[in-house]
């Protein structure tokens, strides 16, 4: 029999083997036929092939609805066997007929699993005489190797076809992760001849990336406690031999190999497009597969409950802290107020000391500091005890307002944006010390926001935006805009995205490392002033902003206006921030001197 490209066929003694087999032992049927496209091998009158003998197939049309029978089949013994029921997955295989996989995937797959490195590339490729690469031994992952089990069991003398692979496939790139698997594993081993010659004689010829090479070369020179966390592998007893075969099985022609978990993802696709197709879905909670998913308007946030008017001036900016249990607002009156979200919005403090407008507050990662920013004339940004309401630190060296401020994820360091070219852009600590300062000419910073993995720095200038590498402080990017004036910026929670608004009328969904538009977002109106725009809802789903009509739009990610709620007539929205926490509610901040719920 041929160990070719295969796929699984109707048989009588079924052979169940996926990733989450728990171990059921590979079952080689002699002098079978393998199949390149994924499909039974028939005679015309619906008869199948086990080896040589015929097997009636069952009675049943072809098609489930529509849905291919084999596919349905298979797809089910995986799944039963993912979660767990074996016996279920044999009887289904049994009387289905049909096979979760072939003897010779299950051979790699155990190969894979077993370490024997020359008999797993021999399976995927195929070869007539497989050389080992510098004469490091077939059978170094302790098997009996291919003369003694397969050749027995197939009655062959040697390897062809191979296993049949996906589109777009690169066999190399295969090829680079079966052999860093096993140049990595007799590194652990200390075995570092015949490591040596595996980096030489069989990863090298492959021209991968060379700084990759170079890395593993690097590995040589390591203690046998510090290669896992150098190479970020968890060793030959830990999970990287499941995650090698979960990489490979993805270049895997599925006819013969079906991708991993593949049920548990159609279904997480049929939800996905339940939640995108409807408006108002705003839980973090996975609809049920019972009935088809649509949400009740009613339990979305369209009215106001609640309105706080403590300020006496126009309020600019708010913010919930992390944790949801408070909420700080600022504004025209030079104060800042914090409310206890979890006692009715009752006020907590109110931080009075500024001489001029607050423009913007930042929580620090634990909730227990607060960074406000002012306008001219005072120009300064306070650090403050949001427990007590005494202030930490003044940076009052700068000229023009201080615009914006962000937390590094430890909380031991901040970043403050101004409008100071002289002081533009700064890390300090929570001891007044600056740490890095850039100094890029004519730089005017309107807002600034920091991913939340800390990699990335998204800074706004005048008609530009500048992406840095925040670990580095090096810049990765830079895109201008024309007859434009940037107004704020906001970072996906994932840190891959980011939501800029700008004037006129423009707010845009970017990717941050290539500055593609993914999405825009219209009917807010903005022509003049600084309207800030955020993303919120059940796992970041919706995009909020104010507008100059006194009305919060609210769209979907996907660029769908939801609502346009009338807010704070007359003037402006100019600030929305929603409840980390409880997706049910967001606040506002107006002309009109409130704050709503």
């Amino acid at each position: 029999m041929r160990l070719g490209s295969e796929t699984p066929k109707r048989s009588n003694s079924p052979h169940i083997s996926n990733g989450s087999s728990n171990g059921l032992s590979p079952t080689f049927a002699k002098n079978g036929k393998g199949h390149s496209n994924g499909k039974v091998e028939s005679n015309g009158s619906g008869a199948a092939r086990n080896g040589n003998r015929a097997v009636a197939a069952p009675s049943l049309p072809a098609k489930w609805y529509g849905h291919d029978r084999e596919e349905v089949a298979r797809i089910l013994i995986q799944s039963l066997t993912d979660l767990g029921y074996q016996n279920s997955a044999r009887t289904l295989s049994r009387e289905s007929g049909f096979e979760l996989e072939g003897p010779t995937v299950a051979a790699f797959r155990s190969a894979v699993l077993q370490g024997e490195w020359a008999e797993a590339e021999a399976l995927l490729f195929g070869t007539g005489s497989y050389d080992s690469g510098g004469g490091v031994g077939i059978h170094e992952g302790g098997g009996k190797g291919i003369d003694s089990t397969l050749r027995d069991s197939w009655g062959y003398q040697g390897y062809t076809g191979g296993l049949k692979l996906g589109e777009g496939a690169n066999k190399n790139e295969m090829l680079f992760w079966l052999r860093q698997q096993k140049y990595l594993e007799l590194l652990e081993k200390r075995d570092l001849g015949a490591a040596l010659m595996v980096l030489r004689q069989e990863l090298t010829p492959l021209n991968r990336d060379v700084s990759r090479l170079h890395h593993l070369s690097s590995l040589m020179m390591c203690k046998v406690e510090d290669l896992k966390p150098q190479a970020n592998w968890d060793g030959a007893s830990g999970v990287s031999r499941n995650r090698l075969l979960s990489d490979l099985s993805k270049s895997i022609s599925p006819s013969i190999m079906i991708p991993e978990n593949r049920l548990a993802t159609l279904l997480s696709e049929v939800k996905d497009g339940w939640i995108q197709n409807c408006l108002y879905h705003n839980t973090a909670e996975s609809p049920s597969l019972y009935t088809d998913h649509m949400c009740d308007t009613n339990n979305f946030p369209r009215f106001s409950s609640l309105t706080l008017d403590h300020h006496e001036d126009e309020v600019w900016y708010l913010a919930f802290s992390n944790d949801g249990t408070r909420l700080a607002t600022a504004g025209l009156d030079k104060s800042v107020y914090i409310y206890d979200t979890t006692k009715s919005f009752q006020l907590q403090h109110r931080l009075e000391e500024h001489d001029a407008g607050v423009c913007y507050i930042a929580w620090s990662p634990d909730d227990t500091k607060i960074i406000t920013c002012t306008r001219e004339p005072d120009c300064m940004a306070r650090l403050w005890d949001a427990r007590s309401g005494q202030i930490l630190l003044t940076l009052s060296n700068y000229q023009h307002p201080v615009t914006s401020a962000a937390w590094a994820p430890d909380g031991q360091s901040f970043v403050i944006g101004s409008q100071d070219h002289l002081n533009a852009l700064a890390v300090w600590n929570n001891n007044e010390d600056m740490i890095y300062k850039w100094r890029e000419e004519r730089m005017r910073v309107y807002d600034l926001s920091l991913s939340p993995d800390g990699t990335r720095l998204v800074v706004l200038l005048v008609a530009s935006i500048v992406v840095y590498d925040f670990v580095t402080r090096e810049k990765i990017a830079e895109w201008a805009f024309e007859d434009v004036k940037m107004t704020s910026v906001n970072i996906s929670a994932d840190s891959k995205h980011m939501l800029v608004s700008m004037n006129e009328n423009v707010i845009r969904l970017m990717d941050i490392d290539t500055g593609a538009v993914l999405r825009s977002f219209d009917g807010n109106v903005q022509t003049e002033y600084m309207i800030r725009s955020a993303f919120g809802g059940a796992n970041g789903h919706f995009v909020v902003s104010g507008s100059e009509d006194s009305k919060i739009y609210i769209w979907r990610t996907t660029g769908v206006l939801v609502e346009a709620l009338e807010a704070h007539r007359p003037g402006c929205v100019n600030a929305v921030a929603w409840h980390p926490k409880d997706p049910s509610i967001f606040a506002s901040a107006g002309d009109d001197h409130k704050v709503k719920m």
